[in-house]
């Protein structure tokens, strides 16, 4: 059996025991495993048909060493039969110029499909859901393009049709979302314009809503349709803040200068703009940051150039102390 055959053989498998957990939730493990699986195959046959001829499929492996060709020319050639990990795959597939394929999507499956392994009973029916259509999304984009088959022709016309149907679902779910989002009191313009990037504070996932539109609306429970995880208006405030300002935070942390957002000393949440010498939160009562070691107010300006000005006068004196 080839390595394609074995890919979709594992599609399948997940898709069949996708339909059955709700009779039996331990094949929701099960399903996870497989869909993982036949994708990252179906990635690696793209890696085993590029690998140069008498290379012991190097593009293939793990593990690649130099060696001599029999005109004396260096040649790599793989080792073992250790296969390449994700991020390899990804990595190699990209230098050999294979565009347009989502691989956050395929990061996150693999990241819930260890949540699953270890709590599969936290992740319910929802969250396979999007992993379906995480599936349906990396099959449209690679299958066509660099395998030369339809995704039909690949899985056959039953399974696709599945697929798409979850697809259908996770589209549908995630408008009801991003609108119910829409639809809450901000109170603040930066949360109203840029609901659209909530997430789940634990699994990531968009599919996240609140329970009820309440007022006020820091009263506010949102809920996960992936994990189940509650959260509360403080903490979707503060993951809509990061990802709102998610670029000039990693440009801050990687090459310095000051970051758009800090910790409200008021509040303790990661929701204080610099800029507006403001918290989304705290509004109009906002005390200023926090210092990073003991949450109490700076009443000084912060020196990027000078760690030790995040720290509170108390807090700052005992670091340099030690």
């Amino acid at each position: 059996m080839s390595m394609l055959d074995n890919a979709v053989s594992s599609i399948r498998l997940g898709v069949e025991d996708f339909k059955s957990i709700s009779t039996d939730e331990a094949r929701a493990l099960s399903a996870m495993r497989n869909l993982s699986a036949g994708l990252l195959l179906m990635f690696k046959v793209k890696l085993q048909e590029l690998s140069p001829l008498d290379s012991n499929e190097s593009l293939l492996k793990q593990n690649v060493i130099p060696s001599m060709d029999a005109a004396g020319n260096p040649v790599w050639v793989g080792k073992g039969n250790k296969t390449a990990d994700v991020e390899t795959i990804i990595q190699r597939l990209e230098a050999l110029d294979v565009t347009g394929i989502d691989w956050k999507l395929l990061r996150k499956l693999i990241e819930m499909r260890n949540d699953v392994e270890h709590y599969y009973s936290r992740l319910p029916t929802a969250g396979l859901v999007e992993a379906m259509a995480a599936s349906f999304h990396l099959i449209q984009q690679f299958v066509p393009t660099y395998l030369s088959l339809t995704p039909v022709q690949l899985l056959g016309e039953d399974v696709w049709k599945f697929l798409t149907a979850q697809e259908s679902f996770y589209k549908r779910e995630h408008e009801v979302c991003q609108a119910a989002n829409q639809g809450v009191a901000w109170a603040h313009p930066l949360l109203m314009s840029s609901a659209k990037l909530l997430q789940c504070p634990s699994c990531k996932s968009e599919l996240i809503k609140p329970r009820t539109l309440i007022e006020p609306a820091s009263q506010i429970k949102f809920v996960c349709t992936c994990c189940a995880t509650e959260a509360t208006y403080a903490e979707a405030a503060e993951v809509i803040t990061t990802m709102h300002h998610y670029r000039d935070l990693y440009y801050a942390m990687t090459k310095g200068g000051e970051a758009p957002v800090e910790t409200c000393a008021g509040c303790n949440q990661f929701t204080y703009l610099t800029d507006e010498a403001s918290c989304v939160l705290c509004l109009d009562k906002s005390p200023g940051r926090a210092c990073a070691e003991c949450g109490s107010s700076l009443e000084d300006k912060i020196d990027e150039d000078d760690d030790l000005s995040r720290l509170c006068g108390h807090c700052r004196y005992v670091s340099e102390m030690e």
